[in-house]
């Protein structure tokens, strides 16, 4: 979460998680609230992930949970929950007022029920795209734009595909990956399936760790992680 929105629209996947930050995905449709376009998102474990992609222990708090209630990994592919932080440095591409250039922190800040899933709301690593809610069900991962739509998709598996109602998505395994926050294994990118290069890369367990958003026309930003506070 650390976040992707993703990872649905605009920034989807950039979140989440993130923001968890990620898809995403993750801080999802920044461009859609600039715009107002309504049409338009650790290191090595010592544990296995489960089968679907959540915490290691039935025991462990899942959605909305508190960080701190967790008693061992948490290794879905965006672990967002209620006190964990993301700190990115972020870049601005071409004209997208969305974001502002520098370092910026995603911050899952508070849960409630909405519409039959438990939402988190966090707060966009772009200071001007405001505050996102996610639910999270697994390695699955809704934001709430005028309903739920999903941002991210299980099998977290190569070339499985899937849509938020707007744009497709495909995840392709990236690996081990080296952030200035960290090396990071079991990372994924859930990129768009389009002409030009929109994409966000999780790693298990942590989040959103590289950003690279475009709207088509060369507009949008590229974040990488730094920093996670969990």
């Amino acid at each position: 979460m650390n976040k992707v929105a993703i990872v649905a629209m605009g920034f989807l996947g950039a979140v989440v998680a993130c923001g968890g930050a990620s898809t995403s995905i993750d801080d999802p449709l920044a461009d859609a609230a600039v715009t107002g376009d309504s049409s338009v998102a650790p290191p090595t474990p010592t544990l296995p992930a489960p089968s679907d992609g959540g915490l290691t222990s039935d025991s462990a708090p899942r959605d909305g949970a508190s960080a701190s209630d967790a008693t061992v990994a948490d290794r879905r592919i965006d672990p967002i929950a209620v006190g964990r932080s993301w700190t990115y440095s972020v870049k601005v591409l071409g004209f997208y007022p969305a974001c502002q250039a520098g370092t910026h922190v995603s911050t899952a800040k508070s849960s409630a029920q909405r519409d039959g899933k438990t939402a988190i709301t966090v707060s966009s690593l772009c200071k001007n795209a405001g505050d996102f809610d996610y639910a999270v069900e697994g390695d699955r991962v809704f934001t709430y734009v005028a309903g739920w739509r999903l941002s991210l998709d299980s099998p977290v598996a190569e070339g499985h595909k899937w849509t938020d109602g707007v744009r497709q998505y495909e995840w392709q395994s990236r690996g081990t990956r080296t952030v200035p926050a960290g090396t990071f294994d079991d990372c994924w990118s859930a990129t768009v399936v389009a002409s030009y290069t929109s994409y966000t890369v999780f790693c298990r367990g942590v989040g959103p760790i590289e950003w690279h958003y475009e709207d088509g026309l060369g507009n949008g930003y590229e974040a990488t992680l730094t920093a996670k506070g969990f």
